[in-house]
């Protein structure tokens, strides 16, 4: 019995560590985006591009709303928003990044 049982507990073990990884750290941080309360009476959608140029978020916001975003790449991310003045910001895994689209200063 014994012998039967040992390798199922070692198999369920490395099951165990290959999907929630021994030690892993996630690799993604947060961002806020407010869309500036000046902006036209419509809705934007915001979106959250990594530095690879590949869509990480996006989100509906009217102006002078403030849409929060997580599960986002580390690092540096473009944030646009139709006709908007696109925005830079760096996301990390120790602070919320914050940015606010607006129509004047592109």
């Amino acid at each position: 019995m014994l012998r039967r049982a040992l390798p199922v507990l070692v198999l369920g073990a490395a099951a165990t560590f290959a999907l929630t990884g021994c030690g892993a750290h996630d690799s993604t941080g947060q961002i806020a985006v407010t869309v500036s309360g000046n902006a036209a009476d419509h809705a934007y959608e915001v979106r959250v591009y990594a530095s690879t140029g590949k869509l990480a978020e996006h989100q509906r916001v009217f102006p002078g709303g403030t849409a929060s975003f997580a599960g986002v790449p580390l690092g540096a991310v473009t944030v646009r928003a139709g006709d908007l003045c696109p925005a830079e910001a760096t996301v990390s895994d120790a602070s919320v990044a914050e940015v606010t689209l607006s129509t004047t200063g592109c």
